[in-house]
């Protein structure tokens, strides 16, 4: 792979992540909690944020471009997932690195992404309606939420994972020990 290749994709994925890891720590610390702080507004600014500002295709486009990047040069750097480097201490760190990031792109996209857009698709009924939501709106609303959050959880402690390992894998030589 040329050199100019291999910047490109480390600029990618360095970026990508940068982007992904800083989206959902400022979604989780920051939006979420003053999205509930706002009562009645709360569904109309994530509404918002969902389907006007596009959030979600924001964190998969991010997340996406970080985890092909990521393979690449991780089959570049590997020599094709050779043994050796794959249990060196530098090796078993980004490994270590890449098994977190793939759960938390699998935790958004097949968990938080999906509920999202049927908690938009509840929240879309509830507003055309023009009424508060029927108990068992309230109860599946209650319930999406509740899967989002534990996702979110999940996704937020592989990147945390993911991006400490990334950073430190050339200095696990303590592994070697």
């Amino acid at each position: 792979m040329s050199t100019t290749l291999t910047i490109v994709l480390r600029l990618v994925h360095v970026v990508g992540g940068i982007l992904w890891g800083g989206g959902a720590i400022a979604y989780l610390f920051f939006v979420k909690p003053a999205a509930q702080t706002l009562g009645s507004s709360a569904p109309e600014f994530m509404q918002a944020l969902v389907e006007r500002r596009k959030y979600p295709l924001f964190m998969q486009v991010a997340s996406g471009l970080t985890i092909v990047a990521g393979a690449i040069l991780f089959w570049q750097t590997s020599g094709g997932f050779n043994h050796v480097w794959l249990t060196s201490a530098t090796g078993i760190g980004f490994t270590t690195g890449a098994g977190a990031a793939l759960m938390a792109f699998l935790a958004g996209n097949t968990v938080v992404a999906p509920a999202t857009r049927a908690l938009g698709r509840i929240g879309q009924q509830i507003a055309t309606s023009g009424k508060p939501p029927t108990p068992d709106q309230a109860h599946q609303l209650q319930g999406i939420q509740n899967r989002i959050a534990a996702a979110e959880r999940i996704t937020f402690i592989m990147l945390a994972i993911a991006m400490a390992a990334m950073a430190t894998a050339r200095y696990w030589s303590f592994l070697a020990a």
